[in-house]
């Protein structure tokens, strides 16, 4: 079976200087959130197994497809026509200053190969590369920053506690089990932040899940610490569509320009913070045939 990825367009943009926030930004931090504001443009790679079906990457969720099931798709994963160096060329040739690649989404595989889950795309796929660690490599060598997109919610693990998506995929526990599934996340983070280099941001995802539950608490502080602690200056941004909370260095704006909320996902007020627009072209973010 085919695999296809999908582009989007992320946009940085200019304001005045970040605010003073709880967190103390290092110089190096600080270095990095304006170059972040000159480079102006970047590209998101949207790439999973969701891709193979072509239907965009809520699928899973929007058809109540079964986890273990689901899962089978890694068996036919094959991207025999993946060559990092074109990739990155052409992005480059655009203009493009950055790549945001998503290394795990909300249907729980893994894009590179982790040391935590089995569920990866070296150890669950006849593929058997990491690309990622191929896209780091080339991205270092070509002079292109990379960031990655990390999602916080897991339609797959039985660990993950449900939220408002994912909750006819056949997970037996809908509580989960925060402290392991807590642990695997910033045991991730730590390989992605120690095996791939110096990397320009973590993009997180899915803190909305929660929304109907405003006692969960998702730890972002010691998770925030944990990044600038491993990287200084590798900037910490959440498209959670709220006005920033302390430890984050961007603020990400989803489908809409800052100030704006056509979408209806950006009506946060606009902060001081770097800004992205993070903008698709056929209203979802994975491939989708039609």
């Amino acid at each position: 079976m085919k695999t296809h990825l999908f582009l989007s367009l992320l946009f940085a943009a200019s304001f005045l200087p970040a605010k003073a926030q709880t967190y103390q930004p290092s110089a190096e931090n600080l270095k990095a959130r304006q170059e972040f504001q000159d480079n102006k443009f970047g590209i998101f790679l949207h790439w999973g197994l969701y891709c193979m079906l072509a239907t965009g990457e809520w699928t899973m969720t929007n058809k109540d497809l079964n986890y273990k099931e689901y899962a089978k798709l890694a068996g036919g994963f094959y991207p025999s026509k993946f060559n990092v160096a074109e990739w990155v060329s052409a992005i480059k040739a655009s203009g493009a200053k950055y790549i945001c690649f998503t290394s795990r989404h909300h249907e729980g595989f893994s894009m590179f190969h982790t040391k935590y889950s089995d569920y990866n795309i070296v150890d669950a796929t006849p593929f058997k590369r990491d690309v990622v660690k191929e896209l780091a490599d080339e991205c270092h060598k070509q002079g292109i920053r990379l960031h990655f997109y990390y999602s916080h919610i897991d339609w797959y693990r039985e660990d993950a506690p449900w939220g408002r998506t994912g909750r006819g995929t056949g997970r037996p526990n809908p509580k989960g089990d925060w402290k392991s599934y807590y642990t695997f996340m910033n045991n991730q983070l730590t390989e992605l932040l120690t095996n791939y280099g110096p990397i320009g941001a973590i993009w997180f995802d899915g803190w909305w899940d929660q929304d109907a539950n405003p006692d969960f608490d998702w730890q972002l502080p010691e998770q925030y610490a944990l990044i600038h602690r491993l990287q200084p200056a590798c900037l910490v941004g959440n498209n959670h569509h709220q006005v920033p909370f302390p430890g984050e260095d961007i603020q990400i704006f989803e489908r809409d320009l800052p100030g704006e909320n056509s979408a209806g996902l950006s009506g946060q007020d606009v902060s001081h913070l770097p800004l992205e627009t993070c903008e698709t072209m056929n209203g979802m973010w994975g491939y989708k045939i039609t």
